[in-house]
C-alpha cells in the first residue's frame, strides 16, 4: 500500500505552522534536512518511519493523526470545538481553520481581528485566488494600487499572488470567513 504522501506532507505543514515552526527551527529539533523537510509537506517525498517518527515528536503531535481521514475524502465536518488555530507569525488575530486541510483544493478560514490588528501574511504561496466575507465589523483591505473598506455583509476577492493587507480599521471586533485555492496551511 503506498501512503498518501501529500496528505501527511500537508498535516505536517499545518501543525508545523499552527506551532509557529519555521523548516529551519524543524530541521534543528528533527535532525533532518530543511530540503526533505520542504519535499517531505509538499508531497514529494514519501518520510521513513524514521524520519516520520522525529517530525511528530518534534511537533508534539501524534503519529496516527498522519493517517487519520484517509479514506473520508468526500465528505468533511469540522465541529466548532474541534477547529485547529492556524498561526501566522507576522499577522496579529486568531485564524481557525474552517476546511478539511491536508490535500484539499480549497481552504477556509474564520479570521477574527480586534481594532488595530492586521493580516499581513499570504496564505497561499503562488498562483490561487482568495475571497472573504466580513461577517461582523470592517475592515480595509490595502493593496500597492488600491484600498477599500469592507463591512458587514460585503465580500471581496483577489488574486492570491497580488501583495496585500488587511486591516481592522473599526470600533469592534472584525470576523471574516477566507478561502483560498490553493491552500498551503
Amino acid at each position: 500500500m503506498k501512503l498518501p504522501i501529500e496528505s501527511i506532507g500537508h498535516k505536517i505543514r499545518m501543525i508545523r505552522k499552527e506551532r509557529g515552526f519555521t523548516l529551519e527551527i524543524m530541521a534543528n529539533k528533527t535532525g533532518l534536512s530543511k530540503g526533505l523537510l520542504s519535499q517531505v509537506e509538499r508531497g514529494i517525498s514519501q518520510p521513513s518511519l524514521d524520519s516520520l517518527w522525529k517530525i511528530t515528536k518534534a511537533l508534539e503531535a501524534s503519529i496516527i493523526h498522519f493517517f487519520e481521514d484517509i479514506d473520508q475524502k468526500q465528505v468533511h465536518v469540522t465541529k466548532k470545538a474541534k477547529r485547529r488555530q492556524v498561526v501566522f507569525p507576522e499577522s496579529s488575530g486568531t485564524y481557525a481553520l474552517l476546511s478539511a486541510g491536508g490535500s484539499a483544493k480549497l481552504g477556509m478560514l474564520e479570521v477574527r481581528l480586534l481594532p488595530g490588528q492586521q493580516v499581513l501574511d499570504k496564505f497561499v504561496q503562488g498562483e490561487g485566488e482568495e475571497c472573504f466575507v466580513v461577517t461582523a465589523g470592517r475592515v480595509t483591505a490595502r493593496f500597492p494600487d488600491e484600498e477599500h473598506v469592507v463591512e458587514a455583509g460585503d465580500s471581496i476577492a483577489f488574486d492570491s499572488t497580488k501583495v496585500h493587507s488587511i486591516e481592522n480599521t473599526g470600533d469592534e471586533e472584525a470576523v471574516l470567513i477566507w478561502s483560498v485555492t490553493t491552500p498551503q496551511f
